[in-house]
């Protein structure tokens, strides 16, 4: 079986996940949403605290339905925000720390090609790792600009374009690392199309919750790993690593 196999690829998710970028997403949101709607974002109840805006990201399967849900923008008016992100981003300069341990485990599992599917602007994150001498470590980067509007997590599109390029659908295993249900339902997704097409590649999903209470009650799909500490990952692919040497003797 696929999950016998070796491990071909490590993929992380990007906000949330490698690094904490909520106090400057917040920020930066509250500026779009201020220059889109013409008001004071901070009477929004999404805008209007740290919490409540992860709450409300957390519980929101896109971006897309983020901002019409929350804020109430149009199609066209988040259109218009997905295209203000970076420039704000860029301009917003509210500290980023990466997630505790993480930087660690990037550098222990540079023996594997590792990359980044994310939501995000692909030229920011690669802006950011530059700026934290990370960029090397990361073969690939999918952010929200490779993707069509309409085709963004969960559809499996930047996840599948991100594996063909570091793996070149060889048969074994690919880590998708994430912290929200729409990026393990981008892996169930995934992994149905990879079957369809008779690829010999199983994506196994970890739900990085370190640092954070995440209510998984009412998630339609669950990881198939959960971790609380970005360390944990090191065990779960030691596991693998040994499973598939243990089979070759």
């Amino acid at each position: 079986m696929t999950s016998n196999k070796k491990i071909l690829a490590i993929i992380w998710d990007y906000d949330g996940t490698l690094v904490d970028s909520r106090q400057k997403n917040l920020n930066v949101t509250r500026k779009i949403v201020s220059k889109i709607l013409k008001g004071n974002p901070s009477e929004i109840p999404a805008l209007s605290s740290l919490s409540n805006y992860h709450q409300a990201n957390i519980k929101a399967a896109n971006w897309r339905e983020f901002y019409k849900e929350s804020f109430g923008l149009t199609g066209e008016q988040t259109d218009n925000a997905g295209r203000m992100w970076t420039e704000f981003q860029i301009k917003d300069h509210t500290p980023i720390p990466l997630m505790n341990g993480v930087e660690d485990v990037i550098y222990s599992l540079n023996k594997y090609p590792q990359g980044i599917v994310s939501q995000n602007s692909r030229s920011n994150i690669i802006r950011y790792l530059k700026g934290n001498n990370l960029l090397s470590y990361f073969k690939d980067i999918v952010g929200y600009e490779e993707v069509k509007m309409e085709r963004q997590k969960p559809f499996p599109d930047g996840l599948l374009l991100c594996i063909e390029r570091l793996t070149d659908y060889k048969p074994g295993v690919v880590i998708y690392i994430g912290d929200h249900e729409t990026d393990v339902r981008c892996v169930v997704n995934a992994n149905k199309i990879l079957s369809e097409k008779k690829k010999d590649i199983k994506i196994v999903s970890i739900g990085a919750f370190y640092g954070f209470n995440v209510d998984t009650s009412d998630w339609s799909v669950l990881p198939d790993y959960k971790i609380q500490s970005a360390g944990d990952i090191l065990d779960i692919v030691s596991n693998f690593q040994n499973r598939h040497i243990f089979l070759k003797i």
